[in-house]
């Protein structure tokens, strides 16, 4: 039965075995000590390389255990209590856990293919984003691969979420101005958040093995597909669609969008259903549920 819930990556189970298989051999015990706190220099030189295609090549980075270790180091370096985020909307439903306001001095957005709803940001709204406040946030965790070119300020931090790359990888980063980063670097440590270091190789080589890459082939494939089929906006990671009854999805693990304001609409993850499920499962549907999809861009 087709997973609609994007709760996991479902890909080729040979090539996630492989990697992890020679993450191991390469680097046998030394993936499972302790290392330098930002992190192995190998998987920082990687995370590097990647940011610095989308502009942020000057920065340092550090990795922590997860996308929320990461927003909470960044968030709370920089507020005091009773202090308030500008965030966008809508917005990962985590950040709602911090006070909101228009005139906050930090703002948090995700650029590209924002979650929950798929929306990717004009490269102007993003410099007057990071223009308009002390400090600016951005979210890469699903821009990862593709950005370019973003404004790569002092007044710009990056976080992300690494486990979105390559399956069984649970690691979060933070990239930033260098002596920025050393004040986060410290917060790291007095915390005591110290990431695995079998994840930071785990990336490592996934990454230099082109395995990364692959598994982003695979996703976008399955983009392609169901952007033939469902009336709203589709990613690599996940989508939306309009849909006549609800109950077909969401019998499959998809989620209702009311959840995020969005009544008429289900969410659909891709990262769970093969291609062949996928297509297998549009073929079944009746005629009806597409006879509204003349409006996919309406996001």
């Amino acid at each position: 039965m087709v997973d609609l819930s994007g709760s996991w990556l479902n890909v080729d189970r040979q090539l996630v075995r492989e990697i992890h298989l020679d993450t191991l051999r390469e680097f046998g015990p030394s993936a499972l000590q302790y290392t330098d706190t930002a992190g192995v220099p190998e998987a920082r030189e990687t995370l590097r390389q990647l940011l610095s295609k989308a502009g942020f090549g000057a920065y340092d980075v550090l990795f922590t255990n997860s996308w929320s270790d990461s927003f909470k180091i960044v968030v709370e370096t920089h507020l005091n209590p009773g202090d308030c985020i500008r965030a966008e909307r809508p917005t990962r439903r985590e950040v709602f856990s911090y006070k909101q306001c228009a005139g906050g001095k930090l703002a948090y957005i995700q650029p590209i293919w924002r979650d929950p709803d798929g929306y990717i940001y004009p490269r102007r709204r993003v410099a007057e984003i990071a223009k308009s406040t002390p400090l600016a946030v951005f979210d890469l965790t699903y821009g990862l691969l593709v950005a370019n070119d973003l404004p790569a300020w002092e007044t710009v931090v990056v976080i992300g979420s690494l486990d979105v790359l390559f399956p069984g990888l649970h690691l979060g980063y933070v990239a930033a101005p260098r002596e920025l980063l050393e004040v986060y670097l410290t917060a790291v440590e007095v915390s005591y958040l110290h990431p695995p270091t079998y994840m930071q190789y785990l990336f490592y080589t996934a990454v230099d093995r082109g395995a990364v890459w692959r598994v982003f082939d695979i996703l976008t494939r399955r983009a392609d597909l169901a952007s033939k089929h469902l009336c709203g906006r589709v990613t690599p990671y996940f989508a939306w669609h309009r849909a006549r009854d609800k109950s077909i999805y969401l019998k499959h693990g998809a989620v209702d969008g009311s959840v995020y304001s969005r009544e008429r609409y289900v969410k659909l993850g891709l990262t769970s259903a093969t291609e062949e499920e996928l297509e297998a499962f549009f073929a079944g549907l009746p005629p009806e549920e597409f006879q509204n999809c003349s409006n996919r861009r309406e996001f």
